[in-house]
């Protein structure tokens, strides 16, 4: 079966550029964001109620690409379909995804938290800001790290060297 490893962490936190050092240094195929496409196709970030949609697309994507994969094929997905269930608490105040994503199936062999230690940018309608990057990082810290199991979420920060580092030895590689 392959091994799936999901990015946590909100705009800016370097989830993207570790997918790729991970696709370069370990051959990980990289599933992308579904919740980037959808504002690049409508020029707008999603409404409340096209939240799940998003959510559901970004986790098609991601079985797509597990029945897709060789048994031992590193699977990134950037991010998790977990952070727009964060995005809709950070942004509508609404729990329902949060919940929903939190006891969907099997979980990922290794959720990874990129911390908000990167310089912020601005990418156009992509980001709000280093106040919602810090807010999605909240989120994460009050809502969703205390309902994982113990060691099932791997805490990077500093340089993508340093991140992808963690990664290997996470999964001993």
């Amino acid at each position: 079966m392959a091994i799936v490893i999901e990015l946590l962490g909100g705009e800016c936190t370097g989830k993207t550029r570790l997918a790729n050092e991970l696709a370069d240094a370990l051959q990980a195929v990289v599933v992308t964001e579904e919740l980037r496409d959808f504002v690049d196709q409508h020029a707008r970030t999603p409404e409340r109620g096209e939240q799940a949609g998003v959510m559901q697309r970004q986790a098609d994507r991601l079985q797509a690409a597990i029945r897709a994969a060789d048994s031992d094929q590193l699977i990134v997905c950037d991010p998790s379909p977990l952070m727009t269930a964060v995005y809709s608490v950070q942004y509508f105040d609404d729990y329902a995804l949060l919940e929903r994503a939190l006891g969907d199936g099997a979980p990922p062999r290794l959720l990874v938290r990129c911390h908000p230690d990167v310089p912020w940018t601005s990418d156009g309608l992509h980001r709000d800001g280093p106040k919602a990057r810090q807010r999605s990082h909240e989120i994460l810290s009050q809502s969703v790290l205390p309902a994982m199991p113990d060691g099932r979420v791997l805490e990077v920060s500093g340089p993508a060297e340093q991140r992808v580092d963690a990664v290997r030895r996470a999964l001993s590689l």
